[in-house]
């Protein structure tokens, strides 16, 4: 969000006086106090906070999780061009369905739940089996 709009000298920027505005007000935001703030009033209602990579989430189809760059027509317009789904949504209300089912993913040891955590005992322990 806070990359420059300077440009190159063949195709300047636009409106890069703005753009710097901008940047200074995000930056002076303090996210991570924002972060700190939540954390510390997760511990007194008993829940957590879970952080979730933001990546591709706008671009994501939340019926059927399929990727590409011309999912998100407009910046409001969300319409999934995988072949038989033709899901449609308000980009911004898509991306939030996402990041929701990417938080309700986080396996109980606390990891992303991208792989078998480390912390789990092996197969063979777990379910009596031998791995194959």
């Amino acid at each position: 969000m806070s990359a420059s709009a300077s440009g190159t000298v063949a195709e300047p920027g636009r409106n890069v006086r703005q753009k710097a505005g901008l940047n200074r007000a995000i930056l002076d935001k303090g996210w991570h106090r924002l972060e700190l703030a939540l954390t510390n009033a997760a511990r007194y209602t008993g829940t957590r906070v879970v952080k979730v990579n933001p990546a591709y989430t706008s671009q994501r189809c939340s019926a059927c999780g399929f990727v590409t760059e011309g999912n998100r027509e407009s910046q409001a317009v969300f319409r999934c061009k995988a072949p038989g789904c033709g899901h449609r949504d308000h980009a911004d209300v898509n991306a939030a369905k996402n990041i929701k089912a990417a938080g309700h993913a986080v396996s109980a040891c606390g990891d992303l739940g991208t792989s078998r955590s480390v912390k789990q005992e092996p197969v063979s322990r777990a379910t009596g089996r031998t791995p194959s």
